[in-house]
């Protein structure tokens, strides 16, 4: 994923280091935003990871933990299937207990529909991937990306 990261940037004042989300390699206080896309719930310890970004928070950070695997979105449940790795599949309360238990508190929680997936007319379903036009639309619209923003006291 560095790599991947590396390839869309050309900026020489942005940095990228791989490590382990439960050990990260930076000392307290050290970040004012922590941002989390798509990886969250591949955390063995998931309250031991939100901890440990609150470590790495200044007093007042924000950690912005974006994913599309989370329980009322039924449509991405299947990937569990196809992923080797054991994925934490949480609702939205399980996020909302977790931040505080690691000690930060809810700045805001919301889902963001996917705009950049373009749906088809109804009259073109089922398709190879969808059986139904309202189950896309569930999928991407109603559901899309759950965002839990939590922020360091």
């Amino acid at each position: 994923m560095v790599q991947n990261a590396e390839e869309y940037t050309d900026d020489d004042f942005i940095e990228y280091v791989g490590g382990d989300f439960h050990n990260l390699p930076f000392k307290s206080d050290s970040f004012d935003h922590v941002w989390s896309m798509e990886a969250f719930y591949y955390a063995d310890n998931p309250l031991k990871v939100i901890r440990e970004i609150r470590r790495v928070l200044c007093s007042g950070g924000t950690f912005y933990c974006a994913v599309n695997f989370f329980k009322e979105s039924q449509h991405t449940h299947e990937w569990q299937d196809i992923v080797s790795i054991d994925m934490k599949l949480w609702n939205r309360d399980e996020y909302r207990e977790a931040f505080r238990e690691g000690g930060l508190y809810i700045a805001e929680q919301d889902t963001i529909p996917d705009e950049g997936i373009e749906i088809p007319p109804k009259n073109e379903f089922p398709t190879k991937e969808w059986e139904s036009r309202e189950a896309m639309v569930d999928r991407y619209r109603t559901w899309g990306t759950l965002l839990t923003v939590g922020v360091t006291p």
